[in-house]
């Protein structure tokens, strides 16, 4: 499966909107900056929630709602997107590895640690790998 889009005709050559020199991807984006950002941020919250809150509070219910039913989604969100990204890239395609990272990040977010080992193990020497950063 072919997730990279493809141009429907040739490009034009030495046109003034000539496009040769910047690639068309879709995925691109600060997506490990933004799973990190997002794993770090559910962590601290899901401490503050197990630790300090008691569900029965309004406070304890949004901090609940907050790192189970925003930030979860968001980090699977952002692992897919950083994983869709590689593979158009080509830099590593993790394959059917994206999805089953995608369903243990679902329920604990802090899994991605396991998944950026694993880009990390498929691809030590790339200096692109870490997006830019």
């Amino acid at each position: 499966m072919n997730t990279r889009a493809e141009p429907a005709s040739e490009p034009s050559e030495g046109g003034p909107t000539d496009s040769s020199d910047a690639p068309d991807r879709r995925f691109d984006g600060p997506w490990l900056a933004a799973l990190a950002a997002t794993v770090v941020v559910w962590t601290l919250l899901y401490a503050v929630d197990s630790v300090f809150l008691t569900p029965e509070t309004p406070t304890g219910a949004t901090v609940a709602f907050a790192h189970g039913y925003l930030l979860a989604p968001l980090a699977t969100a952002t692992l897919l997107l950083d994983a869709l990204s590689l593979a158009e890239r080509r830099v590593v395609d993790l394959g059917v590895f994206k999805w089953l990272y995608a369903l243990a990040v679902l329920p604990a977010p802090p899994v991605a640690l396991l998944y950026y080992a694993h880009r990390e193990w498929l691809k030590p020497a790339d200096a692109d790998l870490l997006g830019g950063l």
